[in-house]
């Protein structure tokens, strides 16, 4: 028995050790307004509303697609892969596709061996669109003076502690 309760702990010890590691960062999660001239929105147009907030930096290769985010560039073997769940609407190819709110885009930083086949994912980022709205809806929406105000709390609440 006692030698059974040993050779477990170690199995799962190793299972442990062997996992270690290989888990992916998390650069960004979460949900996204998305505010355009017109109420409709691309791809790029969602990473834009990411990186006003703050969520990440990135760029655009030439080729309409994620060429890094926060410095983290596309090589040879490793590079951003693009997943897109779009309410079941069209496909996304490209950074000018359309989206829909409720679509949500995830991006893992994957390399890949020398037949093209995954090895690992090192980064992810999992954008939700929550909404999308004209300038005007957002211009009429309380949403912004809302924020205003928990900053102006929590600055107040900051400065006044002990």
């Amino acid at each position: 028995m006692k030698l059974t309760r040993i050779i477990t702990t170690v199995f799962i010890a190793l299972l442990f050790l062997a996992g270690a590691g290989t888990a992916a960062e998390s650069i960004y999660e979460g949900s996204v307004t998305v505010i355009t001239e017109n109420g409709t929105a691309t791809v790029e147009d969602v990473y834009k509303a990411v990186a006003d907030a703050k969520g990440f930096t990135y760029t655009i290769s030439p080729w309409g697609t994620i060429a890094d985010i926060n410095g983290i560039a596309n090589t040879e073997t490793e590079f951003w892969m693009t997943a897109y769940e779009n309410n079941g609407e069209t496909p996304v190819y490209s950074v000018a596709d359309p989206v829909i709110e409720g679509a949500v885009i995830t991006l893992e930083y994957q390399s890949f061996d020398e037949n093209w086949k995954p090895i690992d994912t090192k980064y992810t980022a999992k954008i939700t669109v929550a909404d999308i709205m004209t300038e005007e809806e957002a211009a009429a929406s309380p949403m912004p003076v809302l924020g205003i105000i928990a900053g102006l709390a929590a600055a107040a609440l900051f400065l006044n502690r002990d």
